[in-house]
Parts: C-alpha cells; sequence; structure tokens
C-alpha cells in the first residue's frame, strides 16, 4: 500500500515538474496573483500612511479641539477665496479663554492673498491669520505681537502692525531675510502699493498644510480680505487644560454653541477623510477589482488546464494513480501558484511603495504617505494564498470528476 507521504510527494513532484513545462500558463497565473497582492498591499499601506500623516498633522499642532462654522469652502469670485464660518471671533475666544478647563481658544483665518518680492511679479499664497505669532516654532526673527493695536475694539482703524511671518517654503522660493519688504494685498491692485515687513521664518502653518504660507496679524488679514466687518474666521483652535476631560469640554461647548461644529483631534481627522470618501471609496473598489481578477485569472488558468489534459490525467488514473494524487497534482499547483504570486507581490510592493511615495510628495506635497506595516504585507500574502486555495478547490473537484474510461473511450 502506498503511504499518504509518498502520495504527497508524489503529487508534489509531478505539480513542479507541471509548472517547469507549462510556462507560459504559470506566468499568467503568477502575475495575476502578483497584481491582487501588490493591489492590496498599496492601497492598504496608503490607508494607514494618511491616517497616520493626518494624525501627526494634528499633533504637531499641539490643540485638542477645532471649532468651526461648517466645512472651509472655496468661493470663486471673492477676495481671499474661502468661505468663513465663525463670527464675532475675537470676543468668541476671549470668552473661551476666560474658562478654567481652557488654556487658550485661538481663532484661525485661512484666505489667498497675492504676495510678491516685485510688484509685478505677485504669487497666490495661503495666509493665516492670528491674534499674535506666540503660537509659531519660529526658526527666526522675532513675528509680530497681538492684533490688538489694528483691531481696536472691533473698530478695525488702528495702526497696523505691517509685519508677516514666512513659511519656509515662500522664504525658500523668495529668499527672504529678516527685514525684507514683500508686497501683500487681498488684491493685485492692494498687493501693489502696500508692503509688509519680513519678521520671521516659521515651518508651524506649512508643514500642517504643505503648502507655502504667510503668517499675518488676524485683524490685518481680515480687513485685508473683506472678513472685518463680522469679525470672521475659519476656525477656533481650543487648547484644553491638563486637569479637564477633552470630550466633556467639547460637549459643552457645542451645547452653548450649537451654530458651530466642536471636534477632537480624531473627529476633525475623520471629517477630512469623509470629505474624500468618493475617492476612497474608488480605492476599495479597485482593489476588489484586482483581487477578484487575480483569483478568476488563476481559477480559469487551472480549469483549462484540466479541461485541456482530461486525456492525460484519465491515462494516470487508469494506469493505477488515485484520485487522491491527481486531485493533489491539480491542487498543489493552484497553492504554487498563490505562493509564487506572494512572494513576487511582496517583492513588488517594496519599490512599488517608494515609487508611489515619490508620486504622493510631488502631486500632493506630503512625504512618507505609503507607509508598509507587517499587517498590510500579512493581508497581500492572505490574499494569494486565498487565491491558491481557491483555484486548487475548483480544479481539484473538476479533476476529481473526471471518469477515466468516459474519457479514454471518446
Amino acid at each position: 500500500m502506498t503511504m499518504p507521504g509518498t502520495r504527497i510527494r508524489a503529487a508534489v513532484g509531478l505539480a513542479v515538474a507541471r509548472l517547469r513545462h507549462d510556462r507560459t500558463r504559470t506566468v499568467l497565473a503568477v502575475l495575476g496573483v502578483t497584481l491582487a497582492v501588490v493591489a492590496t498591499t498599496l492601497l492598504g499601506s496608503l490607508g494607514v500612511g494618511v491616517a497616520e500623516t493626518g494624525q501627526q498633522k494634528f499633533d504637531a499642532a499641539d490643540r485638542d479641539l477645532w471649532i468651526s462654522g461648517g466645512p472651509t469652502r472655496i468661493q470663486p469670485g471673492t477676495i481671499g477665496g474661502f468661505d468663513t464660518g465663525i463670527v464675532d471671533a475675537h470676543n468668541v475666544s476671549r470668552t473661551l479663554t476666560q474658562r478654567d478647563t481652557i488654556n487658550t481658544a485661538a481663532p484661525l483665518l485661512f484666505q489667498t492673498v497675492y504676495v510678491g518680492a516685485d510688484p509685478d511679479s505677485l504669487d497666490t499664497v495661503v495666509a493665516v491669520g492670528a491674534r499674535s505669532s506666540g503660537g509659531l516654532a519660529l526658526t527666526s526673527g522675532d513675528g509680530f505681537g497681538p492684533d490688538t493695536a489694528f483691531y481696536n475694539e472691533g473698530a478695525y482703524n488702528g495702526t497696523p502692525a505691517r509685519k508677516l511671518v514666512v513659511g519656509t517654503q515662500l522664504q525658500a522660493r523668495f529668499n527672504t531675510s529678516n527685514g525684507d519688504q514683500l508686497h501683500v494685498g487681498g488684491t493685485v491692485v492692494d498687493a501693489r502699493r502696500t508692503t509688509y515687513t519680513v519678521a520671521g521664518t516659521s515651518s508651524t502653518f506649512t508643514r500642517f498644510l504643505n503648502t507655502p504660507t504667510v503668517s499675518i496679524p488676524l485683524a490685518e488679514l481680515q480687513a485685508m480680505t473683506g472678513n472685518a466687518n463680522t469679525d470672521r474666521v475659519s476656525l477656533i483652535t481650543v487648547d484644553v487644560a491638563d486637569s479637564a476631560d477633552t470630550a466633556a469640554v467639547a460637549d459643552r461647548l457645542e451645547a452653548e454653541y450649537p451654530q458651530y461644529t466642536v471636534r477632537t483631534n480624531t473627529e476633525q481627522l475623520q471629517a477630512i477623510l469623509a470629505e474624500r470618501i468618493i475617492l476612497l471609496a474608488a480605492g476599495v473598489v479597485l482593489v476588489g477589482l484586482a483581487v477578484l481578477s487575480g483569483i478568476a485569472l488563476t481559477v480559469n488558468l487551472l480549469t483549462l488546464l484540466v479541461l485541456q489534459e482530461q486525456a492525460t490525467l484519465a491515462a494516470i488514473r487508469a494506469v493505477g494513480v488515485s484520485r487522491f494524487v491527481v486531485v493533489g497534482i491539480v491542487g498543489t499547483q493552484g497553492l504554487c501558484y498563490g505562493i509564487l504570486g506572494a512572494a513576487v507581490g511582496l517583492l513588488v510592493t517594496l519599490p512599488a511603495s517608494v515609487a508611489l511615495n515619490y508620486a504622493a510628495s510631488w502631486l500632493v506635497g506630503f512625504d512618507g504617505l505609503v507607509q508598509l506595516t507587517p499587517g498590510v504585507l500579512a493581508a497581500g500574502a492572505a490574499i494569494a494564498i486565498l487565491a491558491g486555495v481557491s483555484s486548487a478547490l475548483v480544479a481539484g473537484w473538476r479533476a476529481a470528476s473526471i471518469e477515466p474510461l468516459a474519457v479514454l473511450q471518446r
């Protein structure tokens, strides 16, 4: 009687021989599985990287709560270009800061302005309006003080500081030094006749927004972009006291300011991702199609192999080879396709992730968006094994159903 171990060795040996013999079919099957593995690992790594990068950005901001009047939308044809949802921002932030549970509440205004060293060569840049530069990590200069002088208790008729802090990207573009003059304005006309003195350099908002920025006293940016009449800002960031519970503070603020949205760091990140749900869904669908295509290709190739070689398999059965060995030969081929596809797919994932990181950095400016993790690689390998097992089961069932006499009598 043939021992089970001998049968297994025979099935594996014959399967490997067939893989070597029919190299075209082997290459096609392995490529199909590889495609499924690479699609799974790259999208999974991108998802992990986006979440990690977003969390790092919020952690670097050193804020606990984000108060907004809704999503920041582009408003074509307006000065500044962005919708602003919070009104009476100076008074609201002052009231919040007086609470025992809150250390600071900082209103921020995001607008696009025209900036340039030459009045005839102006670039559009994201300007961030802040009460002062105290919250910025300055790499040079002294920054600018509170905007209270120009704000003048809401009259916006005081003396403007006319100072700004340039982001590191903009500093490199214009090669500015502290004390240099830059033309700044909400319109081209205003920018050509208005100059600001560079009072420092900071990477704070450049890293957070990943775009060239300038930081300007809040009241001055409001007046520059038409947001002074109602004291509008984009959002208010809140630093909660160490002794207070962040979630409880958020609930209390939402109850007192129902017209505004209050989010924690995690909720703010989730909201940003939710706004891009269509793009995320498209990526998931593409991966699903790649996985299904890889499995279908592998199953079809093995099924066609069984159909094309029915006579050979029937002859093997007729000379006394058991059904178990025949099924083992075909099934082992499917498993080999999965294992080879997993190995090739994981090897391809490494350089592909590097290339995708370069592409993402070039397109959106963020580095390290694709982050390979053991879990993601394991998921890719699992997809490959699933493809191999699926093809092995289907092809093995077809091989087991072959009746030697019926086939050989045709």
